[in-house]
């Protein structure tokens, strides 16, 4: 940074989306009557243009300060670190400095002698009021400060802090005032100013209601500071997108006011015509750019959709239309949400979809089942598979078992209890769960809360035992549910091996299990069954995942065998040697394939405990598992293995099962990338599944009480469909690091 004092520059005052891109090469020292000036001047850049008047910055020591108008923190600022320039200074210009003297009010006691003369931050006051001639705003209350003096003694931080920012103004500074006066209105909340050192937890891009604060670090060459207000129509359309609310809630009547009041007692708000204005501007800016990038990219390589549906308090029907690939420079999967429509029976989905080469969409995620739906309905005459979302397959496993005749009397009469004994059990505990009809996890959060949480009487015995039996059968959906969110995007592949490992390691009937208990898990397993074990699509998904092949439920090898060597056939134009299409395929594994519903698996080799290979691979995985190693527990290592002169997929995949054994926190990926000249028709294939996640959005990575709150907020937006649609579509490209087009 230069510290040189340029000349007479322009004033500039911009508006930065991301505080940290504003820096300084130079300071501007005005033309001010007080000599405190010297040694201050207004950040400037290299065009010699002021970026902002609401900081000015130390020559000496390069320290930020805020400008209220007046030299009061300036002459703080020397007389406090730069002693002896200070002193210089006064006896240059004769200058008497007044000894400083603690506040007193009437209806505060004052200081003891001993807090007086410990105390390293000194406040000046000045008995009489009528000597000041300065605006309102300048004068402090003296009970505040005596406060803030108080709590800033065992804090040395503070102190200096306290020192700078919160002297009261005790000299008539009114002929310091800047020549050009600036009225750009920003506010500050009250804990900033005892909290200065606080890291902003705001992401780029938000809006900060807050006076600039420029923050010099040592050798970035450049300042941090945050943004305000500049153009008042454009921070209430942010409002409306980073809230997801409507427009017309910015016009009732506590927070019009309260932004009026803000804004300098402004007369007038922009007009709401004006807000709805930019934010179709923003939203047609960026949906523009989505569209090319999503024409070119699904004209040649494969995706996926996810398809969203619900409700508005107006009981209108939406439906949110998701976009998920692979990037080709991340090699990881990235989401985009395409548009939100309103979801009637006179919906063209040709129309909606016009921007995607529907041919190489592999796999459309959706969140509800219902498979006479018009979008389902649809997706088979284009002939895209449909898969019920995992969580909407969890929630469908809850409302289930809810709907046992036990488990719904016990769940009526744990509300009844809770509900009665609310004003007792309130008084005792932080809060009580509440019951969501559009969440099932509630009630298996308040059935937890009144076995384990309350110490009930005798006669309550039965029904607590009923509640904790309930909640230990859900625990494996909790198991489930939480092997997915360790993942940075679950994909579908991992969907059938995760639902056999549950099905056989926490769903197992037991001799010991009770009939509510086996009633329980049969209800959940028959869902996980029907939904993911059953789905040829989501088995050839694990097929073509290395960590998985041999982990899945095999019930459906051969109609897998024949979709692959179909898909191969038609998208790759592959001629294959196999008798596949007339529905004779051999068996392609040392396992036979049990045509019963029971859920088998087939284990891995075992690895001989003496040999050094087991030891080295058991301490490189013994300081930290993944979620999903814990729940699988494998340890084997890859073996070599060797490429066959001709391959079809049927003699591909039977290599591919007996050779392949692959670390569970491998990349699939770059796995494929790797060794998939081995496996040729595989490798293809693959390519298909690897951009397709297994859940329609990450939403439920979420605390259940946010996952509730977002719900509301959505459920209140009412209006036009283009007008939810961009609210929509902007907040969750604001929000969200996957909307990255490569």
């Amino acid at each position: 940074m230069n510290d040189g004092v340029a000349s007479s520059p322009m004033v500039v005052e911009a508006k930065y989306e991301d505080v940290s891109q504003l820096n300084f090469s130079k300071l501007y020292s005005p033309k001010m009557k007080s000599v405190y000036w010297r040694y201050f001047g207004f950040p400037s850049n290299d065009n010699d243009e002021v970026i902002t008047k609401q900081n000015v910055v130390c020559i000496k020591c390069h320290k930020v300060l805020t400008n209220h108008g007046n030299t009061t923190n300036l002459r703080a600022h020397l007389q406090h670190r730069h002693k002896d320039l200070f002193k210089a200074l006064c006896q240059e210009n004769d200058i008497q400095v007044p000894p400083r003297k603690t506040p007193r009010n009437l209806n505060h006691p004052p200081l003891s002698k001993r807090n007086v003369s410990s105390r390293r931050v000194k406040l000046e006051f000045i008995n009489n009021r009528n000597h000041h001639e300065n605006d309102e705003d300048e004068d402090m209350d003296e009970a505040a400060v005596a406060a803030a003096a108080m709590q800033a003694e065992d804090d040395n931080a503070s102190q200096t802090m306290l020192y700078e920012t919160m002297v009261p103004l005790t000299y008539d500074d009114a002929d310091n005032l800047v020549e050009e006066e600036d009225r750009s209105i920003s506010i500050e909340p009250r804990d900033l100013k005892y909290a200065r050192k606080r890291k902003s937890t705001a992401t780029p891009g938000t809006m900060h209601f807050t006076r600039a604060n420029i923050k010099h670090e040592e050798g970035a060459g450049g300042m941090q500071v945050r943004s305000y207000i500049t153009n008042l129509a454009e921070a209430m359309a942010d409002i409306v997108i980073h809230d997801v609310r409507n427009v017309e809630t910015l016009y009732d009547q506590g927070i019009s006011e309260f932004i009026r009041l803000a804004m300098g007692n402004l007369s007038s708000l922009p007009m709401p015509q004006k807000i709805d204005a930019l934010i179709t501007e923003q939203h047609a800016s960026k949906f523009v750019e989505i569209g090319d990038f999503t024409r070119d990219f699904t004209a040649e390589k494969p995706y996926s959709l996810a398809f969203e549906q619900w409700i508005n308090v107006e009981q209108r029907r939406f439906l949110s239309i998701y976009h998920h690939y692979l990037s080709d420079e991340t090699q990881c999967v990235r989401s985009i949400m395409y548009a939100t429509i309103e979801y009637n029976e006179y919906v063209s989905f040709d129309e909606v979809l016009a921007d995607f080469y529907l041919p190489n969409c592999t796999l459309a995620i959706v969140s509800y089942d219902d498979e006479e739906d018009l979008l389902q309905t649809y997706l088979k005459e284009k002939n895209i598979p449909v898969v019920l979302c995992y969580v909407s397959v969890i929630d469908k496993c809850l409302r289930h078992v809810f709907a046992l005749e036990e488990v719904a009397t016990a769940v009526e009469q744990v509300r009844d209890i809770i509900q009665r004994h609310s004003a007792e059990i309130s008084s005792k505990v932080a809060e009580l769960p509440a019951y969501n009809e559009h969440f099932p996890w509630t009630l298996y959060e308040l059935l937890k809360f009144f076995a384990e949480s309350i110490s009930w009487s005798e006669d309550m015995d039965q029904l607590v035992i009923t509640a904790k039996t309930v909640t230990e059968a859900l625990s494996a959906l909790v198991i489930a549910l939480d092997t997915l969110r360790g993942e940075d995007m679950p994909l579908c592949s991992m969907l059938s091996p995760i639902t056999s490992k549950i099905l056989i390691k926490k769903l197992g009937i037991a001799e010991q299990d009770e009939p509510l208990m086996m009633n329980i898990k049969r209800t959940i397993a028959s869902v996980l069954q029907s939904q993911i074990i059953a789905n040829d699509t989501l088995t050839s998904a694990a097929l073509l995942d290395p960590r998985f092949h041999r982990l899945t439920t095999i019930d459906n090898l051969d109609s897998c065998v024949r979709m692959l060597t179909q898909k191969y056939n038609k998208v790759f134009g592959g001629s294959m040697g196999t008798d596949s299409q007339s529905g004779d395929s051999t068996e392609v594994a040392p396992a036979s394939v049990s045509s019963a519903p029971t859920v088998t698996i087939k284990t891995e080799p075992n690895v001989k405990s003496g040999s050094s290979s087991a030891a080295a691979v058991a301490a490189s995985h013994s300081a930290k598992k993944s979620k999903l190693e814990l729940l699988f527990d494998i340890t084997e290592i890859p073996s070599a293995p060797k490429r066959d002169a001709d391959s079809t997929v049927e003699t591909d995949l039977k290599r591919y099962r007996n050779e392949v054994i692959v670390q569970l926190d491998e990349s699939p990926i770059e796995w494929w990338n790797k060794m998939g000249h081995i496996y040729g028709t595989l490798r293809d294939l693959a390519t298909l599944y690897q951009g397709v996640p297994g859940v329609v959005n990450l939403n439920f990575k979420k605390v259940l009480r946010e996952q509730i709150y977002d719900y509301n907020k959505r459920f209140m937006l009412t209006g036009s469909q283009n007008q939810i649609d961009a609210i929509l579509f902007l907040n969750r490209s604001s929000s969200l690091k996957d909307t990255i087009y490569v």
